[in-house]
């Protein structure tokens, strides 16, 4: 199928269905796909969407599976597709269920005082784990409101998978280093004076496309580039690039960050380039730079073509995304704890 004939599919199928159909579109897929998404956003705007959702019987999910996954634990009743169901994440493929499920055992058995945060980039079996002891899903843009949360309630975090936005949600907490403890399952994890000590435990795990992408000499290469620009990254970079960058937030605080500058300003963009480049080609008085050009495998894997044939095939399972009932169950749990903050 070529992209002119998905077009023709695409558009005779929206119209066919109308608001029984709901295309939703993360910022990090292209320009073609993105045209036919009737809400674009990042990982907590399309959640929030998912659960709101009330006319539509079928829900397409262009972005990757474990937001698929989500948006089936969300929005029960509804049927949910991903156009390519290898679109993974490698974030969440480092957190397997049984690892974590070891990992806690023994973090529980040398304190009671610990909330489970799993950033919304895990499986549905994560967020299950959460939501049965007592813990949350947070995303990039409330991962602060969700750890204030946690410690609200406990003396301890344990935060997966991402150990950058762990640490930087950490840091902006005023939590020092010393403070922060790295559960690296591959190197035995812990020790018990480690976990004692420790206030936030993260998981070693990290997105490709912010770790090890996003450099302190990215930044610095770039400021001299471009004297005055401003530098924004995400908070799954390194520490240390989030320290020397001007600003970091998620996708969503990233392109408020850029609508409120200046004309004649430039701002430096550390995220997956398609993002930053639709932002520039959006933008008519402010230069809009990627800080290095990265794009995400994972989301290219959604085509015209194949949301085209997901179209095709509302109402069979060929593309559909199924949770088993007792993990949706628990995973709901955690999602909506999040939500309610």
């Amino acid at each position: 199928m070529t992209d002119n004939e998905a077009r023709t599919i695409i558009k005779q199928k929206k119209k066919e269905f109308g608001d029984r159909l709901t295309i939703l579109g993360h910022h990090y897929q292209t320009d073609g796909v993105i045209a036919y998404a009737d809400y674009v956003g990042d990982s907590l705007e399309l959640a929030r969407k998912a659960s709101e959702v009330k006319r539509a019987q079928h829900i397409v999910f262009c972005g990757v599976y474990f937001m698929a996954e989500s948006a089936t634990i969300l929005a029960p009743g509804k049927s949910v597709y991903i156009p390519d169901a290898s679109a993974g994440c490698p974030l969440a493929d480092m957190a397997r269920a049984d690892d974590v499920n070891k990992a806690w055992q023994f973090i529980s058995s040398v304190t009671s005082s610990v909330v489970p945060v799993t950033y919304v980039n895990s499986s549905a079996e994560i967020k299950a784990f959460c939501g049965r002891h007592e813990g949350i899903v947070c995303t990039s843009g409330n991962a602060l409101k969700v750890m204030e949360w946690a410690f609200g309630r406990k003396d301890k975090v344990f935060f997966l998978p991402d150990m950058n936005l762990g640490r930087n949600t950490a840091r902006k907490m005023g939590f020092r280093e010393d403070e922060i403890a790295i559960w690296d399952k591959d190197a035995g994890g812990l020790d018990r004076s480690a976990i004692e000590k420790a206030t936030v435990i993260v998981w070693k795990g990290w997105c490709p496309v912010h770790w090890p992408q996003f450099t302190v000499d990215d930044v610095k290469a770039v400021k001299e580039q471009y004297p005055g620009v401003r530098v924004i990254v995400h908070p799954e970079a390194d520490p240390k690039t989030v320290i020397a960058a001007d600003r970091s937030g998620s996708t969503a605080k990233i392109l408020k960050f850029i609508k409120e500058m200046h004309s004649g300003e430039t701002v430096a963009v550390g995220t997956e380039a398609n993002l930053v480049k639709r932002a520039a080609r959006k933008s008519k008085d402010v230069t809009i730079v990627p800080l290095r050009e990265v794009y995400c495998d994972d989301m290219a894997k959604i085509t015209l073509p194949k949301l085209a044939d997901t179209l095709l095939h509302l109402g069979d399972d060929t593309y559909r995304v199924t949770v088993p009932d007792g993990i949706a169950a628990d995973a709901r749990t955690a999602l909506t704890n999040m939500l309610r903050i």
